[in-house]
């Protein structure tokens, strides 16, 4: 097993899972994924407080992402990429638990 903190580590050993139960990358796409995660997410919004509901939509962003043919590297360049983008957005000041967006020009 893996150290706890190896994320990568735990990409692959997803997959691997992933892939013997759900069929293989080339068998089955990114869609079904993305349609579980849209579940997830809304279970995630009902219980806020339940950590595996969060452990779901990362299951199943890591599969759709593999699936669509996307690298693990690719994944966590892109995540940094956006967080400058978002960095330098000007945003919404939240009044609610309602989703915040950045201002628009």
């Amino acid at each position: 097993m893996s150290a706890p903190h190896d994320l990568k580590a735990f990409w692959d050993a997803q997959a691997a899972w992933s892939q013997a139960v759900f069929g293989s990358d080339a068998v089955r796409g990114p869609i079904g994924p993305l349609k579980h995660l849209a579940k997830e997410a809304v279970e995630a919004q009902a219980n806020p407080a339940d950590l595996m509901e969060y452990v779901d939509c990362l299951f199943l962003t890591f599969d759709a992402t593999r699936r669509a043919g996307l690298t693990y590297e690719q994944l966590l360049a892109g995540a940094w990429e956006k967080l400058e983008v978002n960095k330098a957005r000007t945003w919404a000041t939240p009044t609610t638990d309602g989703a915040v967006e950045h201002v628009r020009a």
